[in-house]
């Protein structure tokens, strides 16, 4: 198998999100937002935002501190605030074209994973769900584009 040259994470830059989201009772609703990818010598930070399009219009954020990949390793840790969350503490791991996202709280309380696919070298698809100990909490399809900042 040859390995996938990884874009997002690996690359500094600004990605743009589109997709759907999914509350705890799955009611659908359009979601778009933005992540931007910089690396320090010591970590690299994922500012991530999404906003639900209609409704309450809701907002999520996340900052990620990622431990850089070690040449030849496939996996790495991170640990990210969010707002509604608290911290949170995971791991990317690089499974051929895709890069899985296992996380929890530092309470325990919420868990879940992403799966972020890549299609090309400008565009991932990812999916995920999070949860409150055995209860849905939300779920998310969205497609992840590289852009130039604007």
């Amino acid at each position: 198998m040859q390995a996938t040259k990884h874009t997002f994470l690996f690359q500094e830059g600004w990605w743009i999100a589109n997709g759907q989201y999914a509350d705890k009772s799955g009611q659908y609703t359009p979601v778009e937002g933005h992540n931007v990818i910089t690396h320090q010598k010591s970590v690299w930070i994922n500012e991530g935002f999404m906003r639900l399009s209609e409704g309450d219009k809701a907002e999520f954020r996340n900052s990620y501190e990622i431990i850089p990949f070690k040449k030849e390793e496939t996996s790495t840790n991170w640990k990210s605030r969010n707002p509604i969350l608290g911290t949170l503490f995971g791991r990317f791991t690089i499974v051929a074209d895709t890069i899985i996202s296992t996380y929890k709280s530092e309470s325990n309380e919420y868990s879940g994973v992403e799966i972020l696919m890549q299609v090309n070298e400008t565009t991932y698809k990812s999916r995920g769900f999070a949860v409150k100990g055995d209860r849905m909490l939300s779920a998310w399809t969205v497609t992840l584009e590289k852009r130039v900042k604007p």
